[in-house]
């Protein structure tokens, strides 16, 4: 049995919106930091809530524009967190970029 393995990894990549998800994490991040604005913290419940927010908002957009199919968007919305915690927090971290590195107060 003979396994292509860039065919498997190509129909990964056509089931998501990699621009989607960056564009809703990185709404997310602002949106948050303009709610952290002069206060201290925001609980975890909170950014989730803006995740939603910004899925909600960015995934209307696409959806208006016919730009994606549904199901790349619902992909992508899964995605998105998951892309977050895993590629782009660790990045911003390195960086000094994090939630609580950058202090706009």
């Amino acid at each position: 049995m003979n396994i292509d393995l860039g065919l498997i990894i190509n129909q990964i990549i056509d089931n998501f919106d990699f621009a989607f998800m960056i564009v809703v994490n990185v709404l997310t991040y602002i949106m948050i930091k303009i709610y952290e604005f002069g206060k201290r913290k925001s609980s975890k419940l909170t950014k989730r809530i803006f995740l939603l927010i910004a899925i909600a908002l960015i995934g209307g957009i696409y959806l208006l524009t016919g730009e994606q199919s549904k199901v790349i968007l619902l992909n992508s919305a899964i995605l998105a967190p998951v892309f977050y915690s895993w590629i782009l927090k660790p990045i911003l971290d390195k960086v000094g970029l994090g939630y609580i590195d950058l202090d706009l107060n």
